[in-house]
């Protein structure tokens, strides 16, 4: 496979888009050679008028991972706002610099959350077909499991983010959600039309009319959330997309997995696994999370419907004595199963289509602060905890950038990028979403940086391309001298350093890493090979609700807890 070997690699590896005053700020050196960086190596951030030295520190080796040794330079503790550059060097002499950088407060937000969530989206609104849902990806496509993402995402913006927007923003935020809930009715409208049953979905329009029923439980939850948010200002649309919401929570009550399109490659499935007629422990968590937005959107009885879904839920979490390896506490795809569940297993139309929610434990989050004294509600608190000790914080830890891994794979371990086929910068985004409610809920301080990292991959601190790795895009290019890894924001137009997009609209988010080709399962999961040896190109809007929904959250945990 191209991209992958024992060539020489080395590189300072820092945000593109700047860092958020407050919040972990830290750079990386990739290096493949374990002598590459000298044991007594310093750095020092740099002011960019006058050069004065605004933070020094030494330079910490972390260890080997994805094919090269990293160092980690850590100016957290960095507490004036400006622009700065960084320099590393050893007994005097310079050996890497950084171009120069932004550190403000919110500056994430400031810098990407306009042109992501609201000139992007109006822009994909124009280019759609018929002007109807988004222009969701790089080809024409408008498939309802990216539009009930970024929805889902947009709703958390507008809910959790308001009082961060300017009034006009606001508006066009509302529209966009009406928008896309108009999308999803189409699609739903047209399920029934051909005879599918009330409350079903069509997967896309034209190209797709076949009902797919993860499509149907993110879009439940997408037009609740919406629902919700917009009873006061837009009453008649609230009353559609509640009714809505609900007939498609009913049509599942008869709803049956499907049985093509489960990828065993994806799963880190056994040879000669027969997939079970059950939901994924990912589709019981949707299920749960959808009664909830129907609960609160004032539809009390489904409140035991989630505590039920809940509980499916807890019966399926690993165990401290059946741990894989050190790792406990996350949960198996099936409870008829032993492997466990990934943080994404997206690809093809079929059964894992829109498997793109990280573990998403916020249903049991939210069941937790609502329901306080049901007589559940220590199982849920205990379950949450495990899955952040025993999981969620480890497996982050096992990398330089607190990236979120890909999961558990029987007899290869831990992995990052393993079984991928496209589109997982959308997962770090929630996974960043996951760890500030992980942390506001815990007062587990230490999960911010988990936060932080995962933002921060697409932001520019990542691995960094190499000329190797470009392999596997299909439009961009970028000319990266042999031998060096240089970083890239992974958001269209926003950055110092920016990787394009196969649909040239700023605020565009990319697949982004991988080891093979998108679109493609050519390389088995492995820790021989596991790393971020290929990048890839191809634009979605499923990274649009990520973003929108973990900046809005951080917004709020910053404001809150600092």
């Amino acid at each position: 496979m191209q991209g992958v070997g024992v060539k020489s690699i080395t590189g300072l590896l820092y945000s593109q888009i700047g860092y958020d005053l407050g919040n972990p700020m830290r750079a990386i050196l990739r290096n493949t050679a374990r002598d590459g960086v000298p044991p007594a190596a310093v750095f020092k951030v740099l002011e960019i008028d006058s050069a004065h030295c605004a933070y020094q520190g030494q330079v910490e080796y972390w260890g080997e991972t994805w094919g090269s040794h990293w160092w980690v330079m850590d100016f957290s503790a960095l507490n004036f706002p400006g622009t700065y550059r960084l320099i590393v060097s050893d007994a005097g002499q310079e050996l890497y610099a950084s171009d120069a950088f932004k550190v403000e407060r919110n500056l994430l937000w400031r810098e990407t959350i306009r042109l992501v969530a609201l000139d992007q989206m109006e822009e994909r609104a124009r280019q759609a077909r018929g002007q109807r849902g988004w222009k969701d990806c790089g080809s024409w496509l408008r498939e309802v499991n990216s539009h009930a993402s970024a929805l889902i995402g947009l709703c958390d913006l507008l809910e959790y983010g308001y009082s961060w927007l300017e009034p006009t923003d606001v508006e066009r935020l509302t529209r966009q959600i009406i928008h896309g809930c108009q999308y999803l009715a189409d699609c739903q409208d047209k399920a029934e039309s051909l005879g599918f049953g009330r409350g079903a979905m069509v997967h896309e329009i034209p190209t797709a009319l076949r009902v797919l029923p993860n499509d149907v439980m993110q879009s439940m939850v997408a037009l609740a959330h919406a629902s919700r948010l917009l009873s006061e200002t837009h009453p008649e649309k609230s009353a559609e997309y509640l009714g809505r919401a609900e007939n498609g929570y009913k049509w599942l009550q008869t709803a049956k997995p499907l049985e093509e399109g489960f990828s065993a490659f994806a799963h880190g499935a056994p040879p000669g696994f027969v997939k079970p007629a059950e939901w994924m422990t990912r589709d019981l968590l949707l299920l749960a999370w959808g009664a909830l937005e129907l609960f609160l959107a004032g539809r009390a009885a489904y409140r035991e419907d989630a505590v039920a879904f809940a509980r499916q839920v807890l019966q399926r979490q690993v165990p401290k004595e059946k741990a894989e390896g050190e790792f406990y506490g996350h949960f198996y795809t099936f409870a008829s199963s032993d492997f466990t569940e990934k943080a994404w297993v997206h690809h093809h139309v079929g059964h894992d289509t829109g498997a793109t929610f990280p573990h998403y434990l916020i249903p049991l989050i939210e069941m937790c602060r609502l329901f306080p004294e049901h007589p559940e509600a220590a199982s849920w608190r205990q379950a949450i905890y495990n899955f952040t000790t025993g999981y969620f914080l480890p497996a982050c830890s096992r990398n330089p950038f607190y990236l979120l891994p890909a999961g558990y794979f029987s007899g290869e371990g831990l992995l990052s990028f393993g079984g991928l086929w496209h589109g997982i910068n959308a997962a770090y985004a929630w996974a960043a979403a996951l760890a500030i409610e992980l942390e506001s809920f815990l007062g587990e301080r230490s999960l911010r940086q988990a936060a932080t990292g995962n933002l921060q991959w697409l932001a520019g601190l990542n691995a960094g391309i190499t000329a190797d790795s470009l392999a596997g895009s299909l439009k961009f290019r970028a000319d990266i001298p042999e031998g060096k890894a240089e970083p890239y924001s992974m958001i269209y137009g926003i950055g110092r350093r920016f990787a394009g997009s196969w649909s040239p609209i700023p605020g565009s988010i990319c697949n982004g890493f991988d080891i093979d080709e998108q679109f493609q399962f050519n390389v088995p999961p492995s820790a021989d090979v596991d790393g971020p040896h290929m990048f890839t190109d191809e634009d979605w809007i499923t990274g649009v609700g990520g973003w929108s929904s973990a900046l809005a959250r951080l917004c709020v945990a910053t404001y809150f807890f600092g």
